[in-house]
């Protein structure tokens, strides 16, 4: 069987990877565009405070230093787990698990853990957990964008062959031609493609699928929240659109899987389903942490919350009382 036949029916997207640049001992690209994806979101965010009003800017920079230590710890983590016996040679190298340089990182891995390391900062500042990832939703995807770009210039998270119109075929790497297309082939027929190399083959290039799918996620993100909307629409509206987007293009790859899906599927399922109840029982946050904690910034206030959801934990709404509607004030529905 063979798949590069693909040729025939379109012209392919092609270009020549750059594994590293060659200064020193050897820069990636890949990791230049994880780094400057990570400082132009944050600089969306902070932008996107002074416009909109949130958090002190020092408090919000303080959180993405916790954020950048746990997104690296996470990343690694993520990836280990998935992939413990390879990281590890079958449980003889223990150490692998540390020898991040050898590549081996996850996305999914490295935004939960952003996440968790930077939480307990924005609930001990009293920062308002939803207001802030909020604000953090635009950035995160613009990072995901320029972090894909670095994938590109690498060839990395490569799928399986296609004759897709959007099929990749690399034209080399470096200065060294493709890789014979046999070698792919053959190492896929033993369930262990390669998802980083350059081979004379059309395959699917699932950075590509990510990268357009999240740029268009970004406009959308940056539309809706030029308007008042409450408070949790726009992480809401991020984590689901991108977790259905993971769902479908891993798919397309060659990855180790449990009960059919790759641990990057099973988290996706999971937060997103979790993520897709908030937005249809909600249309956002849970009312209770739409408002900003008081004094939020210099640790003082307490959190205000709103009027309870009619039959929210089993409590009815008298007579006369403010339906659901009316009972989301001004300041629950702002530009985010």
């Amino acid at each position: 069987m063979t798949f590069t036949s693909a040729a025939s029916f379109f012209d392919p997207l092609s270009w020549t990877v750059y594994p590293e640049i060659p200064i020193g001992p050897g820069i990636s690209p890949h990791g230049i565009g994880i780094a400057v994806g990570f400082l132009l979101g944050a600089q969306l965010m902070t932008r996107r405070a002074r416009r909109f009003g949130g958090p002190p800017e020092t408090d919000i920079w303080n959180a993405l230093f916790y954020a950048l230590i746990g997104a690296i710890v996470g990343a690694r983590a993520g990836y280990v787990f998935g992939h413990f016996s390879e990281v590890t040679d079958g449980g003889d190298d223990i150490l692998g698990i540390f020898k991040i340089w050898e590549g081996g990182i996850s996305l999914i891995g490295g935004i939960t853990g952003a996440i968790l390391f930077a939480l307990p900062y924005v609930l001990r500042r009293r920062m308002g957990f939803w207001q802030t990832m909020d604000l953090a939703a635009p950035g995160l995807a613009l990072g995901i964008v320029i972090g894909r770009i670095g994938d590109l210039v690498i060839g990395d998270h490569l799928g399986e062959p296609t004759n897709f119109a959007l099929g990749w075929l690399c034209s080399g790497s470096g200065s060294d031609p493709p890789l014979d297309a046999e070698i792919y082939l053959q190492a896929l027929s033993e369930g262990q493609p390669p998802s980083l190399g350059c081979y004379d083959l059309v395959l699917h290039q699932t950075a590509l699928y990510d990268l357009l799918s999240t740029l268009v996620l970004l406009g959308v993100l940056l539309f809706i929240g030029r308007k008042a909307r409450p408070t949790g629409l726009l992480i809401l509206t991020f984590t689901i659109w991108y977790a259905a987007m993971r769902v479908i293009t891993d798919f397309l790859r060659v990855d180790k899987r449990y009960f059919g899906l790759t641990g990057s599927q099973l988290m996706s399922i999971a937060v997103g389903v979790i993520c897709l109840y908030l937005l249809a029982r909600y249309r956002g946050a849970p009312y209770r942490y739409r408002r900003p904690p008081e004094g939020g910034g210099d640790g003082a206030g307490d959190r205000s919350p709103l009027p309870p959801d009619p039959g929210d934990d089993g409590e009815k709404v008298g007579a006369g009382a403010k339906t659901t509607s009316e009972s989301v004030t001004e300041s629950d529905e702002r530009p985010i």
